[in-house]
């Protein structure tokens, strides 16, 4: 059994983004897989300060960063997780400002080697167009970074999400 979070950078609760999430989430649940979602639209996290405080703290730090909000929570479930499953609309052809603000915080845990081993990643993408490329480059791109390693891509596509979620073993 793998430990999967979703981090849902949808404006909407129940739109086609959270569409993917479930068809997702039901293949990694019936894989025999844990899934836990953050809803990040309604959680309090504040953008990155670049104040490097998280470059000060020990490594290792349970709260790598010095801001106080949700995005402990987060790093918390991160540092449990296996893998780690960015979700969003396409928003000015790109993922959502809450997606990002919470991908930004990652910085102070990954310089402050606060999450622990490498994970897998997954993107799950809902679009009412076509312009996706440009996301596809930055996620490979983020993948490559991260040095974690994709198991999958879906876009607009329920089947996908959720034979990559039933694909976790």
């Amino acid at each position: 059994m793998k430990k999967i979070i979703v981090l849902n950078g949808a404006g909407k609760k129940n739109g086609n983004t959270a569409a993917m999430i479930k068809a997702f989430s039901d293949g990694a649940v019936n894989a025999g897989n844990e899934v836990k979602e953050f809803f990040l639209q309604t959680m309090n996290i504040h953008g990155c300060m670049d104040c490097g405080g998280c470059r000060r703290k020990e490594k290792g730090s349970i709260e790598p960063c010095v801001q106080k909000d949700d995005m402990n929570q987060i790093v918390a479930a991160i540092r449990e997780a296996d893998v780690i499953v960015f979700a969003s609309p396409v928003y000015f052809w790109d993922i959502t400002g809450t997606l990002k603000t919470a991908i930004d915080r990652l910085y102070a845990p990954l310089m402050n080697s606060s999450i622990g081993d490498a994970k897998e990643i997954v993107l799950l993408m809902t679009s009412g167009g076509s312009t996706i490329d440009h996301i596809l480059d930055w996620y490979k791109n983020f993948e490559s970074w991260l040095k974690w390693e994709s198991i999958g891509t879906a876009m607009n596509d329920l089947e996908a999400a959720k034979q990559i979620g039933a694909s976790i073993q």
